[in-house]
């Protein structure tokens, strides 16, 4: 009788054990499980340190909280579209190898945008690529990143000022070849002409931008910006550094590219050029915050949070989900 009981509890025991397994198996996130796994890009001067190997802070823990598989690439800091495209391929077919998926979703921000585009025009990725998605990228140049390149080749002479201003870590020998390169002239006249859509490929785009744009603000910003270049900043900065200049920077940027004719934007990249095939729209935050800058957009909100960007990266991936990819 005693054995028997024991037999019982024993496989009362399993049983249960078993049920909460299935329960908890069953109960697990999969709204962002795609068909196919999603590759991240960087942008522009983005250096991975420790303590963030890559600049999707939240985003990529939230899209693998939700059952997401993801990975993300790293290419140099400051260089050209075509080597940054190299780079990336490498990466990318290092990628495909180790997880044999036959095809994946890329993501990238700003500049992720543009030199995966030309990896899977010019660099034969395209079968392997379901989707995709830019953003903020300037795929038709930047506006102000196009004004200031043309006040200091006219103003030579503010040249090392405004680099001993505002310095990208990284190799600086690359540092104009890439800005020429998000130029308006140079991405809609070389380029976009060389970097056509591909078939087979699903491309979507959003952008982000500031609700407000202050002449007073940017005064201000300007006039200390112009002590501190005076001064002569030279020392290279920290990653964190010169992410937070950067980040300051932008609402001023934001407002001269707003009053001088480039429309609204997130400070480094205009709303009309992040568009590129089906576009997703403009996300400007919270009515109570200042709006979204171009960090913002990939949960880089040094400054407290202005809106919530991770729930709308896994809504993205909830969307290809649902298109089947």
């Amino acid at each position: 009788m005693k054995k028997t009981a024991l037999k019982f509890c024993i496989f009362a025991i399993a049983l249960t054990v078993s049920v909460l397994g299935a329960s908890l198996a069953f109960s697990a996130d999969t709204s962002c499980k795609t068909k196919y796994p999603i590759i991240l890009a960087h942008g522009m001067g983005f250096t991975p340190t420790p303590a963030s190997p890559h600049s999707f802070p939240g985003i990529v823990e939230a899209l693998k909280a939700c059952g997401a598989t993801v990975y993300y690439t790293t290419v140099p800091a400051l260089h050209t579209n075509a080597v940054k495209s190299a780079t990336f391929k490498q990466q990318f077919m290092a990628i495909k190898a180790v997880d044999g998926s036959a095809k994946f979703n890329i993501m990238g921000h700003s500049q992720g945008g543009l030199y995966t585009r030309y990896a899977i025009s010019n660099l034969g990725i395209a079968p392997y690529v379901a989707s995709l998605t830019t953003a903020a990228s300037p795929h038709r140049g930047s506006f102000i990143g196009t004004v200031l390149l043309t006040i200091t080749d006219v103003f030579p002479v503010l040249k090392p000022l405004m680099e001993g201003f505002a310095m990208f870590p990284g190799d600086q020998t690359y540092a104009e070849q890439n800005e020429r390169e998000l130029t308006i002239n140079y991405m809609t006249k070389v380029f976009n002409p060389n970097t056509p859509d591909m078939k087979g490929v699903y491309y979507q785009s959003f952008a982000v931008a500031f609700r407000q744009y202050s002449i007073i603000r940017t005064v201000a910003d300007q006039l200390a910006m112009f002590v501190k270049m005076i001064a002569g900043n030279q020392t290279e900065p920290t990653v964190e550094e010169a992410a937070l200049a950067l980040y300051d920077m932008m609402e001023s940027t934001a407002a001269m590219s707003f009053y001088m004719g480039g429309g609204i934007g997130d400070g480094l990249v205009q709303e009309s050029s992040a568009r590129w095939g089906t576009y997703l729209g403009c996300e400007k935050g919270s009515i109570f915050s200042r709006g979204i800058n171009h960090l913002d957009a990939v949960n880089m909100q040094l400054r407290g949070q202005v809106w919530d960007a991770k729930a709308y990266w896994v809504n993205l991936a909830k969307s290809l989900k649902k298109k089947g990819y």
